[in-house]
C-alpha cells in the first residue's frame, strides 16, 4: 500500500496555482451582499483510459470492449450551485457495452463535496484487482472538497475541489507471466479546481495531470520511460485576451532490443514497432497466456467460428505517439483536453488494410472553465499600523470661484472664516523677510 506521505508530495504540484496569498476584500466590502457569479471550473485525470479492444482480429475471442478508465480523479466548481464544490477519485469508470465488472472493483471510490467545507480530504484504501481486461494494484484515493461564501461571488480565492487516485501498478490485458501493457511502481492522476487572480481579476481555473516512470509493453520487449510528467491547466477570466490554457506535454524515451533509443516529445511523431521481429513471438506468447475463460465471463460469450490468427503477410504493429492538444478559447469558456500518451496496437494485412485491435490513452487530461467578465480590483494592501487604517487627508476646498475672503458666500450660509488669518500671517512674514535683505544690502554700501 502507498505510503500516506505520497498524497502531501502529489498536492505540492497543482496546488502551488494557488500559493499565493488568496485575495480578500475589505470587511465593508465584505460585508456587502455577495450574489454568485458564474464562476464554474471542471477537471479530470484518467492514468489509463481503455478506448478500444478487440482481440478477435488476432485470433482471441475477446471483444469490442470500450471506455475503461483506470485510477480516475474528478474535480468540479460551480459558484451557482448549493453543492459549489465536488472532488471524486476512484479505481475504475466503465461506460462498457457487454462488460460486467465486480461491485468490489466498481464500488473503490471516494467523493466530498462543500460546503460544507472539511478540514481534511476522505481516504480511501484500496486492495489489488482483477477485472481480466485489467488488473490494478494496491493504492489509495483522496478527495478534498473546500468552500468559502465570498469564493461565489469571486472575494477570495483558493482551491475547491483536489482529488488523486495513487496504484502502485496497473496491468492491461494481464497474461500469465506478463501483460501487453504494464505500468510498473507508483502511478498517480490528480484534479484540482479553484480560484485564483489574474492581472487582478478572479479567474475560475481547472488543473490536471498525471504521475509516472515508465512503462512497459509486451512482457518488456518495448520500454517507455516518462522523462517528463505531463500538466494541463485551463485558466478562463471572462476575456478571452486574458485565459489561457496551459500544457507541458511529456518527454518520452523508447527503447528495445531490435528498437533504437530515441525520444518522443511532439504529437506530430509516432514510434512503430512491427511485430513480432522484436525477440521472438512476444505478441503471441502474451495472446496465448490470457485467461480467455475469465475474460469470456467479463465481456460476453464469444463465438470462435470464423476467427483466423494471422497467416502469411500480416502483421502486427505498435504504435507509440503523444496525443494532440485539442482546445478552445472564448469569453464565454475555456476548454482543453489532452491524451498524453497514446499506444496503439494494429494489425496489418498484404493490402495495406489496417485494423486497430488495442487503443489505450496514457494519462488523458481534460479540463474547462468559466467566469464573469468583471471590472480589474486591485487586493488591498496590509496595514502596518493600527492609526494607517483610520487616518483620513483633508478634503479640498469646494468654495464657488472668485470667493476666498470671509464672510462669502450667499443667503443663508454660514461665513467661511478659516483661510483669512492664515493668509494675513503669511503675508506679514514675506514683508519682513524682504524688508530684513534690504537693511543687508543697505549696511553693505555703507562699509563700502
Amino acid at each position: 500500500m502507498l505510503p500516506p506521505r505520497r498524497f502531501r508530495s502529489l498536492s505540492t504540484g497543482l496546488l502551488a496555482l494557488f500559493a499565493a496569498v488568496p485575495v480578500v476584500l475589505p470587511e465593508s466590502a465584505a460585508a456587502a451582499s455577495c450574489a454568485p457569479m458564474a464562476y464554474a471550473a471542471e477537471s479530470s485525470a484518467d492514468l489509463v483510459r481503455l478506448t478500444a479492444l478487440d482481440l478477435r482480429p488476432l485470433g482471441v475471442p475477446v471483444g469490442p470492449v470500450a471506455e475503461l478508465a483506470l485510477a480516475s480523479s474528478r474535480s468540479t466548481m460551480d459558484a451557482r450551485k448549493p453543492v459549489a464544490a465536488r472532488a471524486a477519485a476512484r479505481y475504475t469508470e466503465a461506460g462498457v457495452v457487454g462488460l460486467e465488472l465486480s461491485p468490489l472493483f466498481l464500488g473503490s471510490a471516494v467523493s466530498q463535496q462543500a460546503p460544507p467545507t472539511h478540514a481534511g480530504p476522505a481516504v480511501y484504501n484500496a486492495l489489488s484487482q482483477d477485472a481480466g481486461v485489467a488488473k490494478v494494484g494496491t493504492g489509495a484515493l483522496s478527495a478534498h472538497a473546500t468552500w468559502v461564501d465570498r469564493m461565489a461571488c469571486g472575494r477570495q480565492t483558493g482551491p475547491a475541489g483536489v482529488s488523486s487516485a495513487a496504484v502502485a501498478d496497473v496491468s492491461v490485458l494481464p497474461s500469465s507471466s506478463s501483460a501487453v501493457v504494464r505500468l510498473p511502481r507508483n502511478l498517480s492522476s490528480q484534479a484540482v479546481t479553484g480560484l485564483r487572480t489574474v492581472g487582478g481579476r478572479t479567474a475560475s481555473v481547472a488543473a490536471a495531470e498525471v504521475e509516472l516512470t515508465d512503462l512497459r509493453l509486451l512482457n518488456g520487449a518495448v520500454a517507455v520511460k516518462v522523462l517528463k510528467r505531463p500538466t494541463l491547466t485551463a485558466t478562463a477570466t471572462g476575456a478571452a485576451r486574458t485565459s489561457s490554457v496551459e500544457y507541458s506535454n511529456p518527454l518520452l524515451e523508447i527503447s528495445g532490443p531490435g528498437v533504437p533509443t530515441q525520444r518522443l516529445n511532439t504529437p506530430a511523431k509516432h514510434v512503430d514497432v512491427v511485430l513480432p521481429a522484436t525477440g521472438g513471438d512476444p505478441l503471441g506468447t502474451l495472446l496465448r497466456g490470457l485467461n480467455v475463460p475469465l475474460l469470456n465471463s467479463l465481456v460476453g460469450s464469444v463465438h470462435v467460428e470464423g476467427l483466423q490468427v494471422p497467416g502469411p503477410g500480416k502483421y502486427a504493429m505498435l504504435r507509440i505517439s503523444l496525443g494532440a492538444l485539442d482546445k478552445s478559447i472564448t469569453d464565454a469558456a475555456v476548454e482543453a483536453e489532452a491524451a498524453s500518451l497514446r499506444i496503439q496496437l494494429i494489425l496489418c494485412g498484404p493490402d495495406q488494410a489496417q485494423v486497430t485491435v488495442l487503443d489505450l490513452a496514457v494519462g488523458l487530461l481534460r479540463t474547462s472553465a468559466t467566469a464573469p467578465n468583471v471590472p480589474v480590483v486591485s487586493s488591498p494592501t496590509p496595514s502596518t499600523s493600527p492609526s494607517a487604517a483610520t487616518s483620513v487627508s483633508p478634503a479640498p476646498s469646494t468654495s464657488p470661484a472668485g470667493c476666498g475672503g470671509p464672510g462669502c458666500g450667499g443667503p443663508g450660509t454660514l461665513p467661511q472664516t478659516g483661510m483669512g488669518p492664515v493668509a494675513y500671517v503669511v503675508g506679514a512674514g514675506v514683508l519682513l523677510a524682504l524688508l530684513g535683505r534690504l537693511m543687508i544690502l543697505l549696511a553693505r554700501r555703507r562699509s563700502v
